[in-house]
């Protein structure tokens, strides 16, 4: 046995030398930079998100770099408008070599430019909340649907949501079970529907 400790000793150390390494930062603006740190055995991925909220007439901006599990990772950028000039706009990008997500990734952007389409709209998210079914005109890309209510959880800020509005194709990978996006930012949703969106005076129901 005495010589079989010192081989486990020696296997644990080796699997810890050739952990996947990712750089690890958090900020609210468009960008950060942190250390390289070493990633769990399941966490083979390296992930950077970018993500800017507006809302009420203000912006939040959100950067986010780490480990993460291959499964919880959907890369490429999406953007979801709501009522009241209510957006989020998103970015994501995975890599699995070490330091591969130390560069930046770019917040995409919408055009205001109407695409004849239209989806129901609500939205009510923390403190904020308006009432009534009304219907949104999509502009760009955003033509998909979006339905989902739950909780999104950013660092020590955790907010209960339900919403519907425009949505481009990327959104809908969303799904209602939880998401982890990077650490310390999951979103659990109870409810989580992506439809095309109907031509306007064709009707909003789901198909």
């Amino acid at each position: 046995m005495w010589v079989a400790l010192p081989l486990c000793l020696l296997s644990t150390l080796l699997a810890t030398g050739s952990a996947l390494q990712c750089e690890v930062c958090a900020s609210r603006e468009q960008s950060c930079s942190g250390p390289l740190q070493p990633c769990a055995p399941w966490e083979g991925t390296c992930v950077t998100v970018v993500a800017e909220i507006r809302l009420e007439g203000s912006s939040m901006s959100y950067t986010g770099k780490s480990c993460l599990e291959p499964k919880n990772c959907e890369p490429g950028p999406f953007s979801l408008t709501y009522p009241h000039n209510v957006t989020v706009r998103a970015n994501i990008a995975c890599c699995d070599t070490d330091g591969c997500n130390t560069g930046a990734i770019p917040v995409p952007t919408v055009s205001s430019v109407p695409n004849g389409r239209q989806c129901p709209s609500i939205l009510r998210v923390g403190p904020y909340h308006w009432n009534g079914k009304g219907v949104l005109a999509c502009t760009g890309t955003e033509d998909h649907c979006v339905v989902e209510s739950g909780i999104f959880i950013f660092g020590h800020i955790k907010m209960r949501n339900t919403a519907a509005g425009c949505g481009s194709p990327g959104a809908c990978v969303k799904r209602a079970l939880v998401k982890k996006y990077t650490q310390g930012v999951p979103e659990i949703l109870s409810q989580a529907k992506c439809f095309p969106a109907p031509r306007a005076g064709g009707g909003i129901g789901e198909p």
